[in-house]
């Protein structure tokens, strides 16, 4: 678990985020594939479920970059659109 400082704690306790967006954890393929696929066999489920969490990554990481470019916010900002 990412331990947040107290820093982090102080300015961000009276925050109050009500557009997060969508979590995509878990779902990306359930959301966008067609039920025919997605209602194969076990050994297809499986490697989609796989290839989801690698998928899920590069969603993570592109909301990092965006971060890096954007000097007004700090670097392990979780809330960028």
């Amino acid at each position: 678990m990412d331990k947040k400082s107290w820093y982090e704690f102080i300015n961000t306790q009276n925050d109050d985020r009500s557009n997060l967006g969508f979590d995509y954890e878990g779902k990306i393929f359930e959301k966008t594939l067609s039920n025919p696929v997605l209602d194969g066999d076990s050994n297809r489920m499986d490697i989609l479920a796989s290839m989801e969490k690698v998928v899920y990554n590069w969603f993570e990481a592109a909301k990092y970059i965006k971060n890096y470019f954007n000097y007004t916010v700090p670097k392990d900002n979780k809330y960028v659109r």
